[in-house]
């Protein structure tokens, strides 16, 4: 009983209350973390910033807010605390993650911004990457399509190579990932920071020529246990469609075309006369193909622990329709986070996460000579429309003879397939396992040093299955067939580093970082493609499924391995004056013999400015800090093995007279293949005024990347084996970031604005040979990668406008046979009187000039709003679709615009040609009249939510309310669907040299959501 009576005495809780606001507004701050050192148990502030809480007298509270510096209150025997916190600098102050170490901005020197998960799950994106999209300064983020699960884009600073991957280096909790991206939640993520210059991703070395992004997710806090619930639920639309001509448009723009052309006879057998027109059908077919699809996500989080072990476990569920009719992503995923002082000198983390995603695809950008066939949306741009989508029975029509019961309408009403059959009979799901393990062990000793070693794995599995079922009058997928893909990525990693931290004196402190890190990559692959018909060849022959057929199965497996050691040396005096060393050795299993080893660094230096005397005099100046640069970083993103020949069978020789089956080389290796490297020189500043109300960085980059890795463009002469990678070029990205940000907050409010934007320019200084890139018609390319101008330039002839009459054909430069008035003239660049390959030009590229994002927030009292725009200028877009439908390919529809524009006498138009087939060798040129300005603005999330005030009564912490909407506004000179389209699967092995042809893409969807968070 003496015992015990010691224990409740010890204890002598008292009841305590109080109210936590800002030092500088006296806003009441919700949410604000409240715990007793030393135990689990805590609080947190509500709606009036107020709390209570049972606490020993002589006892410690530790109060923190993010965004806030933390604060330990003594109790003291006080049952009323008052307790006002002071706002952190948010440019300089906050803490952010960088190579293998974690630094204040203000002793950073790098390019480095830095993104809150709160920001990034504000939309109802797929991936985290979607999310980035208009946050950051000099990162370009776009979907290749808008179908759900679609690949996505990132660009930081530009693109540094021609054949090699452009894409960044992603970090997710200190180690490389690829497949886990797949199913990453963007609220599993506690803040997204960029490394953009050689200064802050040279530690990485070999794989940071493109950028490096290191993502954080979230972990447990200490305290009660906290329970999260987040929901989304909402439905998508598109946006504005192309307007395609009525049918009774499309009749007229044929009878003149069969009328200029001499095809008469074509209309009189289809044409009866007089009052039959009336029974043709007159259906959208692009409005056909659409629907309004539905979206939900749901995320349960629980999180809490004491001073010593914390926890977090996060479910996730996601699913989008597609608005393109049988399309469909979903992903369900979970995660959990441990984190302990094991000891005062031992600390463990471990996190695992998995997930599965499911992808529902159609085909949506490119043409019927790609894998996954022509796009739905061009075939509905093609589409007529008097061919109606159903027949008498139910069924798709196919060919329009088959609905009208005469092969003259083929003809008349072009022979494409259906759309909205072709979108329904499609049967393509792609299935995605994946599994990301992390751990660290840190271990603490004497003389501040710290032991590090980190380690993960990375497993993914993909499972493609495409069922080609007969359809369509046996003229799609004939014979039927099933095809099954399987992939398994494994990649291991492990790193371990020894921090120093001492002082040399009383203003002098160094940091040392040493560390080695290797890392294993092996893959597996295996495809069976199953199909009915007959054949004779007994070794290949099976009976199955009621039908005799033929099956075809190849495996693979591959593997790649990286070792490397890295050091980093930081010296400040007195946070004042700072500068910093980083060098890396890597060696790599792509490349072999002396070119194996790679050497990566950079230096730094840095100066507080606001800290010296004579800014005592400019009080409003809180922040001032001017950083520089100059560094090396690489590249390795091949395709494996590529330094070696490579023969494949089946190929037939002739001996005698006899064919035998034979051997045939089909690559071409290098053995002198070697390390792509980036030099990069960066200055910046950093700025804070008005005691941290207003902010600014800006930051001014040259990078030259040398030695690129391309394939080599070899001419036909050499036969029909795949050429060899080489190094060759330089290529430079040089621009200016700049950051901004005002903030103000009031009584019972604030509000807060940030803008960004990014401006770079690309060009190819040196290469051993042009590239062509981007076919649009058969041998005919819309880009060339040359020296002097940027990667992927659009190369073509340049309109003057159309012919008005027969003496502006004869003293215009010539241009072939038969032009006549209403024909597209075009610009004799070399004034030799004569219209050939030598008058193409260069007028831009698919890359812009500059990327923007605007973000505008508030809050009154529970109210809280978000307004969200991006935008991106000064790139240019190929319309390939309009190519085809606006130059009278076949029997197929034509667009409004040129029904409307197109020429029918002198002076009726200068943008449009005359109706003809027979002209279209000319009018149809890989030209400007089908180039388009795809700058635009998008209003890409509004959102409006309610905080619900006294919900402690009902043992709820925090009830939010929203509504939102997303892509809601686009404002864009562009006639195509979505001008954020970047590159079609007709030229996705081409890379950025062939971005921005539109081949009839599925267009980014419109979104209206209700949203839900409550907190427990």
């Amino acid at each position: 009983m003496g015992c015990l009576g010691f224990s409740l005495a010890a204890q002598n809780l008292i009841q305590i209350s109080g109210t936590i606001k800002d030092a500088v507004t006296n806003e009441e701050l919700i949410g604000v973390s409240i715990m007793i050192t030393g135990t689990k148990t805590g609080t947190v502030t509500g709606i009036n910033g107020d709390f209570t809480l049972a606490a020993p007298e002589n006892g410690t509270l530790k109060v923190s807010y993010i965004g806030y510096a933390a604060q330990e209150v003594q109790i003291n025997g006080q049952k009323i605390l008052d307790i006002k916190l002071a706002a952190e600098s948010k440019l300089i102050d906050e803490v952010v993650v960088v190579g293998y170490s974690v630094q204040k901005k203000r002793d950073v020197l790098g390019a480095i911004s830095k993104v809150d998960g709160a920001e990034l799950s504000k939309i109802p994106y797929a991936s985290a990457q979607q999310a980035l999209q208009g946050r950051v300064a000099g990162v370009q983020v776009a979907s290749q399509t808008g179908a759900p699960g679609a690949p996505i884009s990132v660009r930081i600073r530009g693109t540094g190579s021609i054949s090699s991957s452009n894409d960044p280096l992603y970090i997710v909790d200190g180690i490389p990932v690829e497949g886990a991206l797949n199913n990453l939640s963007p609220n599993e993520i506690e803040s997204m920071t960029i490394l953009k210059d050689a200064s802050s991703a040279a530690i990485y070395g070999s794989r940071a020529n493109n950028g490096v992004v290191l993502i954080t997710t979230k972990s447990g806090k200490a305290g009660e246990a906290t329970i999260t619930y987040n929901t989304q639920i909402g439905y998508q639309t598109h946006g504005n469609l192309t307007k395609m001509a009525t049918t009774d448009q499309y009749i007229q723009m044929y009878n003149e075309a069969a009328t200029a052309d001499n095809k008469t006879s074509i209309v009189q057998r289809a044409l009866i006369a007089g009052s039959w027109l009336k029974d043709f059908p007159n259906v959208n077919h692009l409005e056909e193909i659409f629907r309004t699809a539905p979206l939900q996500s749901h995320e349960l989080s629980i999180s809490g622990g004491d001073e010593k072990t914390k926890y977090l476990v996060f479910a996730s569920y996601f699913n989008q329709d597609g608005i393109l009719m049988n399309t469909n992503y979903e992903r369900a995923s979970v995660r959990s986070n441990i984190s302990s002082d094991v000891k005062k000198w031992l600390h463990l983390d471990l996190n695992v996460s998995g997930g599965i995603s499911s992808n529902r695809t159609v085909s949506s950008s490119g043409d019927g000579y790609v894998s996954e066939g022509g796009s739905v949306v061009r075939y509905a741009l093609y589409r007529s429309p008097a061919i109606p989508v159903f027949d008498a029975q139910g069924g798709y029509v196919d060919l329009p003879s088959s609905y009208y019961g005469n092969s003259v309408y083929n003809s008349f009403f072009g022979d494409g397939y259906s759309p909205e059959g072709l979108a329904a009979n499609t049967d393509r799901v792609k299935k995605i396992k994946s599994l990301l393990t992390t751990g660290n062990v840190i271990i603490k000793f004497p003389e501040n040093l710290i032991l590090k070693t980190s380690f993960g794995l990375d497993y993914s599995n993909a499972e493609l299955r495409e069922f080609y079922d007969v359809w369509m009058l046996d003229r799609a997928n004939s014979p039927n067939a099933l095809n099954i893909s399987n992939s398994t990525d494994i990649n291991w990693t492990l790193n371990s580093t020894l921090n120093h931290s001492i002082k040399l004196g009383e203003n002098q402190n160094l940091t040392s970082l040493i560390g080695i890190e290797a890392i294993k990559k092996s893959s597996t692959s295996m495809g069976v493609s199953d199909s009915e018909f007959s054949n004779t060849n007994p070794d290949f022959l099976y009976i199955g499924n009621g039908g005799v057929g033929r099956r075809y199965a190849g495996q693979g497996e591959s593997g790649s391995s990286l070792l490397s050691f890295f050091g980093n040396v930081n010296y400040n005096y007195n946070q004042q004056y700072y500068l910093s060393g980083i060098i890396r050795r890597d060696g790599t299993s792509r490349f072999v013999g002396k070119n194996q080893w790679g050497t990566f660094y950079s230096v730094s230096a840095g100066w507080n400015i606001d800290t010296e005397n004579f800014m005592k005099d400019m009080p409003n100046i809180s922040k001032l800090k001017l950083r520089t640069g100059y560094g090396s970083v690489g590249n390795q993103e091949i395709a494996l093995y590529a330094n070696l020949d490579r023969y494949s069978p089946n190929y037939y020789y002739t001996f005698g007279g006899t064919s035998y089956n034979g051997y045939a080389q089909t690559t071409l290796g290098n053995n002198d293949l070697k390390w792509e490297s980036s030099h990069q020189f960066n200055v910046g500043v950093d700025l804070e005024m008005f005691k941290g109300a207003f902010g600014a960085s800006l930051d001014y980059y040259y990078k030259v990347t040398s030695d690129m890795l391309v394939v080599a463009p070899l001419p036909p002469s050499v036969g029909y084996a795949s050429p060899p990678w080489i190094n060759s070029g330089n290529m430079l990205n040089a621009g200016i970031d700049l950051e901004l940000f005002y903030r103000k907050s009031y009584k019972d409010g604030g509000f807060n604005i940030s803008l960004n934007g990014g401006f770079v320019h690309n060009e190819v200084l040196k290469l051993d040979a042009p590239y062509f890139g981007g076919m649009v018609d058969t041998g005919v390319y819309a880009t060339k990668t040359e020296v002097g101008h940027p990667i992927g330039s659009f190369y073509l002839y340049q309109m003057d406008g159309i012919f008005q009459n027969a003496t502006d054909v004869l003293t215009s430069a010539y241009q072939g046979k038969g032009i006549q008035p209403g024909d597209v003239k075009y610009v004799d660049q070399n004034n030799d009187n004569v219209i050939d390959s030598k008058d193409r030009v260069y007028v831009g590229s698919a890359m812009p000039d500059v990327t923007a994002g605007l973000n505008l927030s508030g809050n009154y009292k529970g109210f809280d709003m978000l307004v969200f725009f991006q935008g991106a200028f000064g790139q240019k877009v190929f319309s390939q679709v309009n190519y085809d439908i606006e130059g009278f390919y076949r029997g197929f529809n034509v667009t409004e615009r040129y029904y409307l524009e197109h020429w029918t006498g002198e002076g009726t138009s200068n943008t449009q040609p005359r109706a003809s087939w027979a002209a279209k060798s000319n009018n149809v040129k890989a030209s400007t009249r089908f180039l388009e300005d795809a700058s635009y603005v998008r209003l890409k999330n509004l959102q409006i939510g309610y905080t619900i005030p006294n919900t402690k009564k009902l043992k709820i912490q925090t009830v939010r309310i929203y509504v939102g909407a997303t892509n809601l506004l686009t404002f864009t000179k562009y006639s195509g669907l979505d001008p954020e389209m970047t590159v079609s699967l007709n030229s996705a092995s081409e890379g950025d040299r062939a971005n921005g042809i539109d081949w009839g893409t599925y267009p980014v969807a419109k979104s209206y959501t209700f949203g839900l968070n409550v907190t427990f």
